[in-house]
């Protein structure tokens, strides 16, 4: 049972009756004993006495001075208080592992459609003021790699994800943009339909980027399954994208949120038209049945339905 231990007689004595000893031991007196441990005198002395019966030794001597160990008394006082220890610092850990599997830890994959992070992270701190929440950027050549690999639980990421690893649901839909330089004849469309950009060159990505990503962005679908022509050098960043946009004078389609970034002067983001609309996630391991993951996903699901009928209001 808990808390109890079975003494070398066969007998059982509880881990208090250690502690109630240690006490005695390190005051020399059961009254000053008593009052450490918030308990009365005699229910101390009743204790201890169950203790040294149990195990069929005296281990403390009682006098007008005051209690001192015997010579069993001080074997056993050296010993079980390094037993004590290891117990406090068991007790210790437990609890730490403890605190430590009440951490979320959230992927994010800028920039977000809507910025639809900050309501869903904002819900569940609210809702699980309990559970540590931490986030981390997932990176443009990451994809959703940090997930399927555990570095993060969950994640909100755009589609296309692995669909054997992972579980998702959707979250908010946006319009692919289109990445324009200045003096490029699309420069002053406000919408471009597919038809005007699917003989285009783009951009060369760099083929650290997960092939099923590149392929999206770069239309592959639509051009039967086929490689666009690609100008420049490898890039592996959204800002070395859009620089070599800017520096080669070629467009690139990508998430239309991209609008809300940083852009290099000269470089504007359009709306592309005739696609389906590009899908932010919430995304976790297939293989994680934890609680967590899966309250954090039906969370998000909801707060993000909650706002986008707010925003179409």
């Amino acid at each position: 049972m808990m808390g109890r231990v079975i003494a070398a007689r066969g007998a059982v004595v509880e881990l208090r009756h250690f502690r109630y000893f240690v006490a005695v031991a390190e005051h020399h007196s059961f009254t000053r004993a008593a009052a450490r441990l918030h308990v009365s005198q005699p229910a101390l002395s009743q204790q201890i006495r169950h203790l040294e019966r149990e195990l069929g030794v005296e281990l403390l001597a009682r006098g007008p001075g005051g209690s001192v160990l015997t010579p069993a008394g001080e074997v056993f006082y050296e010993r079980i208080r390094k037993v004590l220890t290891e117990v406090d610092a068991a007790a210790h850990a437990a609890r730490r592992t403890a605190r430590d599997h009440l951490t979320l830890r959230v992927g994010l994959a800028f920039p977000m459609a809507m910025e639809i992070h900050v309501p869903v992270l904002t819900a569940f701190a609210e809702a699980h003021p309990h559970v540590r929440l931490t986030w981390r950027e997932i990176g443009f050549a990451e994809c959703e790699q940090p997930l399927i690999t555990g570095e993060v639980d969950v994640a909100l990421l755009r589609l296309p994800i692995d669909p054997e690893l992972l579980l998702w649901e959707p979250l908010v839909e946006e319009p692919h943009g289109l990445a324009v330089p200045a003096g490029h004849p699309l420069w002053d469309a406000d919408r471009i339909g597919l038809a005007h950009v699917i003989d285009e060159s783009l951009p060369l990505v760099h083929s650290g980027v997960w092939q099923r990503m590149r392929e999206y962005w770069q239309l592959y679908s639509h051009r039967n399954d086929t490689p666009p022509p690609f100008v420049g050098a490898p890039a592996g960043t959204p800002q070395e994208v859009l620089l070599s946009v800017k520096l080669n004078r070629v467009i690139c389609p990508g998430p239309y949120a991209v609008r809300s970034l940083p852009l290099p002067t000269g470089i504007r983001i359009t709306e592309l038209c005739d696609l389906p609309p590009a899908v932010t996630v919430v995304a976790r391991r297939r293989d994680d049945r934890r609680e967590l993951p899966q309250q954090f996903s039906a969370l998000a699901t909801l707060t993000a339905q909650q706002t986008v009928q707010a925003a179409g209001s």
